[in-house]
């Protein structure tokens, strides 16, 4: 099958572009998918560097990919889903890649740097300065502003950065929040899951400790049971041999 006819069509409208784009886009770096890409069961996809990344950060006793060791494999959270997914002893390079997702990344970056495809650059526009762009970024009251507000308006004063630098640098620190939360909520889940288990042997030896109780409640009543009934022919016997040595005997001459 040519994947690239099924998909040239719609890469050809903007609107479809930019849907196309952010359906390309990892759930824990923000950014465009970067090879290999990794599918995973419940059919989400990511970077497979990504991927290995929170699965080393939450499983930090698993052996290193490489190693002479052969260990098991360990647990991965699927940041999209919260699916869990265990993986067998290659880790996260167990896991199959989505060629399909590689192939649409490849068209898309070929249509992309087409002239015709190519989009007019948006900028924003300074509120006080209606001609200016944009550009900077105030570190002291942290907003976006424009040059002109730097030289002659209200950040005259203040400590200013590069907007591309600030977004790079924020952009980044959100995704490695985003992998520290990711890597902190599958520890979360795993002492969640270990202290299930532990309620549920609890619930297990307790209920093996009731049927243990009765039983030996039961035999012990059998037994008490039988040894009552032989106390109670014994006191019969007893009874019955009294009666008869007080009967008095015919021809005793007693009248």
């Amino acid at each position: 099958m040519n994947f690239t006819v099924g998909f040239k069509p719609l890469l050809g409208d903007a609107h479809n572009m930019d849907n196309l784009e952010k359906q390309l886009i990892c759930p824990i770096c923000l950014e465009m998918f970067s090879k290999p890409v990794v599918i995973l069961p419940c059919q989400h996809n990511l970077c497979r560097k990504c991927a290995n990344d929170v699965f080393q950060a939450s499983n930090p006793l698993w052996q290193s990919r490489g190693s002479t060791t052969v260990s098991s494999g360990g647990r991965f959270r699927c940041p999209s889903c919260r699916h869990e997914v265990v993986l067998d002893r290659h880790g996260v390079y167990g896991l199959q890649r989505n060629l399909l997702v590689e192939n649409i990344i490849d068209i898309y970056k070929q249509e992309s740097s087409r002239p015709l495809h190519a989009k007019a650059e948006q900028h924003l526009m300074c509120e006080e300065h209606e001609d200016e762009k944009i550009n900077i970024y105030c570190l002291s009251c942290e907003v976006p502003t424009c040059s002109l507000c730097k030289v002659f308006g209200a950040h005259k004063d203040c400590e200013v950065a590069p907007l591309p630098t600030i977004y790079k640098r924020q952009k980044s620190e959100l995704s490695d929040g985003i992998a520290m939360l990711v890597a902190g909520n599958d520890r979360v889940q795993a002492v969640i899951t270990q202290m299930e288990e532990v309620c549920q042997t609890i619930e297990d030896n307790s209920r093996r400790q009731k049927q243990l109780l009765n039983q030996r409640f039961e035999t012990l009543c059998a037994v008490l049971e039988e040894r009552k009934g032989e106390l109670l022919q014994a006191l019969a016997r007893e009874q019955e041999e009294k009666l008869q040595r007080l009967d008095v005997p015919e021809g005793s001459g007693l009248h």
